[in-house]
């Protein structure tokens, strides 16, 4: 006799919610740096939902494919280069200092770029560079936020925008809301959910505001910044159980992040699943599936996506929360063999749920 499933029985433990690491860019032009973390849920369904504690920061930081990507801007550098082409002013040396640093995070040689930062910020305090210690600053808070030291990342954060003020930038300057919503995010990663709810909202209405005053050709920055924050947004709403909220924030990020980066991306990718958890808890199953096969559709288009795995054990479990034992078999064999395959534990460790849950329904 197969023993059918219910929701109720099942959600505990159901799907993942995957956060990416890489869509939060730095305050201060130079570089981009990006951080947004996939984490396991606490109490909802096994669909990989996000996750606010240290521990899961860090087994995201395990899974993720690769080092954070530093895009190359021009502010920072501009401002040197106006007081001298020579290779060798101290302005340069700390230039270059400054870009080791960034490579060793892209390597992932975190200690190397905190003590290459340390050495970055005695030298631009030499130099009496406010805004070369305000940038080194930024860096270290996101180097921080990266490694999983929130609450020095926020400290650091509180100090860039302290600094930004004395240099004249009002609280709605962009700057400044990259700040805030990084700020809120940490605070969600560190469990203070009302802080975060309160900063989310508080940047996402002042970036709202921004958006109906810029026409379409000048809001690119400031709509990918509120497709970020919605996002973090949307994984708060899904810790505080506000399921249907949560749909459409993701709804909105996922456009907002498609609209700039194209569909085929990790990051919206991650989006998708995320919205195939929202559904699954609205009981909205259809939904669910099809956000999720869309998911599997596009991420076969990503040579060696190491989540294409979990977005097949998924799509296993919520046929196995539907009680369609034959199809959760299917995707949930081939997840755990992908797995296997590529290496990918989160991926077997789904998997491996699923097919017990399987056998235990069929006693």
């Amino acid at each position: 006799m197969f023993r059918s499933a219910t929701a109720s029985s099942l959600a505990s433990r159901f799907f993942i919610s995957i956060n990416h690491p890489r869509i939060a860019p730095l305050t201060i032009p130079l570089a981009s740096f990006t951080n947004h973390a996939p984490i396991p849920a606490n109490g909802t369904n096994h669909l990989h939902q996000n996750g606010s504690s240290k521990d899961d920061y860090n087994r995201r930081k395990q899974r993720t494919a690769g080092p954070l990507h530093f895009i190359a801007a021009s502010s920072f550098l501009s401002w040197f280069s106006k007081k001298s082409d020579d290779e060798n002013t101290p302005e340069s040396q700390l230039i270059t200092i400054i870009k080791r640093s960034i490579l060793s995070i892209q390597k992932e040689e975190y200690q190397k770029a905190e003590q290459m930062l340390h050495l970055a910020l005695k030298m631009a305090q030499d130099l009496q560079s406010k805004d070369g210690i305000t940038y080194i600053y930024d860096i270290m808070a996101n180097l921080a936020m990266e490694v999983g030291d929130f609450a020095k990342a926020e400290k650091l954060f509180v100090n860039v925008m302290q600094r930004l003020f004395s240099d004249g930038f009002l609280e709605d300057h962009i700057k400044m809301l990259h700040i805030s919503s990084k700020v809120a995010h940490l605070a969600q990663l560190q469990g203070h959910l009302d802080k975060a709810a309160q900063g989310f909202e508080w940047t996402l209405a002042k970036l709202e505001e921004k958006l109906k005053q810029l026409g379409d050709d000048n809001a690119k920055e400031i709509r990918e910044l509120w497709g970020i924050t919605k996002n973090w947004y949307a994984q708060l709403l899904m810790e505080s159980k506000r399921f249907a909220e949560a749909k459409q924030a993701f709804l909105q990020a996922y456009e907002a992040y498609t609209e700039i980066h194209g569909m085929l991306t990790e990051e919206g990718l991650t989006i998708l699943n995320n919205l195939s958890v929202a559904c699954s808890n609205l009981e909205d199953y259809a939904s669910a599936e099809r956000f999720l096969k869309e998911a599997i559709a596009l991420a076969a288009q990503i040579p060696d996506l190491s989540e294409a795995g979990v977005y097949k054990a998924n799509l296993g479990l919520l046929y196995l929360q539907q009680g369609l034992l034959r199809q959760a078999s299917e995707f949930c064999t081939f997840a755990w063999r992908y797995g296997k395959q590529h290496k990918h534990e989160e991926t077997v460790q789904q998997a491996s749920y699923c097919l017990e849950q399987i056998k235990a329904m069929e006693k």
